[in-house]
């Protein structure tokens, strides 16, 4: 159902856009057919073909970067996730989408459970992620999933403090990208708090997350009841990520 609303949104708004390409390219013609000179119309047609250009390879790069998003937060397929992602680099001849592919790679990287990989990543790419507060929530809650996954408690609680430290600001300056329930649970979680941990997760209005992030949810409510001996509830959530969950990694060891 949820692929299904996504489809009729994705559809509807690209017909929006290329009606409103079709009117101008409408008026481009009716310039060039109502001018009385040779000069005019060339001046025209050849102005609105160059425009007509460059927002046809706009919109062929953007109609990638989408199906690139929509193959890793929906489809969960991180095989057509990578080779969408290689064609949009070697179509995307100016490099306008490098620092979207900058932050793409770091959640692919995460989803492959390529953690060090993943740390890496985000560490040559220090300097863009601490950018923008938007950038350096993504670095810090990113850092927050490898380092747990790796069993790194020294550097998971660092990871967690300055998260917390940007809680603050984020009404302020900073877009909700993730739920501050879905990181106190966290927190909670590797506190050995679950009950906390669930009562937190509970608050997560689970009909705003796609596939890939409800994922990650339900694995961590899962392994909350699974240490609290509730083995046929969390049993029952880990069912469900490997169903939803397709190629991510934590759907192949849950």
């Amino acid at each position: 159902m949820k692929n299904f609303v996504w489809k009729i949104f994705y559809y509807g708004k690209k017909l929006f856009v290329w009606s409103m390409y079709l009117l101008f390219a409408l008026y481009i013609y009716s310039l060039v057919a109502s001018s009385e000179t040779l000069s005019a119309r060339l001046f025209f047609g050849g102005s609105g073909l160059v425009v007509l250009c460059i927002v046809g390879l706009f919109e062929y790069l953007k109609n990638l970067y989408e199906k690139m998003i929509y193959a890793l937060n929906v489809q969960c397929d991180l095989e057509a996730a990578v080779r969408l992602r290689e064609h949009l680099k070697r179509k995307d001849l100016f490099n306008g989408f490098k620092q979207s592919i900058i932050i793409f790679d770091s959640l692919l990287l995460l989803d492959a459970g390529k953690y060090t990989d993943c740390l890496a990543h985000l560490a040559k790419h220090q300097k863009f992620f601490h950018g923008t507060l938007d950038y350096l929530f993504i670095y810090y809650h990113t850092q927050m999933y490898c380092y747990s996954f790796l069993k790194d408690e020294k550097n998971l609680t660092i990871a967690f403090e300055k998260l917390f430290q940007l809680k603050d600001r984020q009404k302020k300056t900073m877009r909700g990208l993730f739920s501050w329930h879905e990181i106190s649970g966290f927190h909670y979680f590797h506190q050995q708090r679950n009950q906390k941990c669930l009562q937190e997760l509970a608050l997560i209005d689970t009909a705003r997350l796609n596939n890939r992030e409800l994922s990650y949810l339900l694995y961590l409510q899962g392994q909350c009841l699974l240490k609290l001996n509730k083995l046929n509830e969390g049993n029952r959530l880990l069912k469900e990520v490997r169903a939803i969950g397709n190629t991510l990694a934590i759907a192949q060891v849950v």
